[in-house]
């Protein structure tokens, strides 16, 4: 849960697009800057994608990879789902999960009452990277959504996020 969590909130991918990720979706790719930045192909809502994410997320990532090469004695097939159950499977969801870690950590609702939802950690993506200066646009096509939902949901008020 805990590398899930920072996944999502890293890359800002829907929690569909994460249940059928592979680890043969994953690469690398340069910036303009000079450095290296996890990419990931997922399909979902909108379509296929690929997903520059933010710097931290190999470490995340190499979390479970060592935590499944642990468990199956081996190194995992690049097909293997990425968020599975042991036997391979993928999670179906981490719904219930999410919501005792929001309510042991005393986070399930914002400010305005409302209860937190996995998708809130995309919501929480979107209000870092624009915090940082990515241009909406570029937010957008990473997203796979639209300049205007952006703009409507980020671009007119200060919105919170978990941190």
């Amino acid at each position: 849960l805990q590398q899930y969590v920072l996944i999502l909130a890293n890359s800002g991918i829907r929690a569909g697009e994460a249940r059928y990720l592979e680890w043969s979706d994953i690469s690398n790719t340069k910036t303009l800057s000079g450095d290296t930045r996890i990419v990931l192909f997922v399909e979902g809502k909108t379509g296929a994608r690929e997903v520059v994410c933010n710097e931290t997320m190999g470490r995340y990532l190499s979390r479970l990879y060592d935590f499944r090469k642990d468990e199956l004695g081996d190194i995992p097939d690049q097909s293997e789902y990425i968020f599975s159950h042991r036997n391979g499977n993928p999670i179906k969801s981490l719904r219930k999960s999410f919501n005792t870690l929001m309510d042991n950590s005393g986070l399930a609702y914002n400010n305005k009452g409302q209860r937190r939802v996995i998708y809130s950690l995309r919501h929480t993506y979107a209000t870092m990277r624009l915090q940082v200066g990515v241009s909406i646009f570029q937010l957008a096509s990473n997203m796979g959504t639209s300049v205007e939902m952006i703009e409507r949901y980020y671009g007119k008020k200060k919105t919170q996020c978990f941190y």
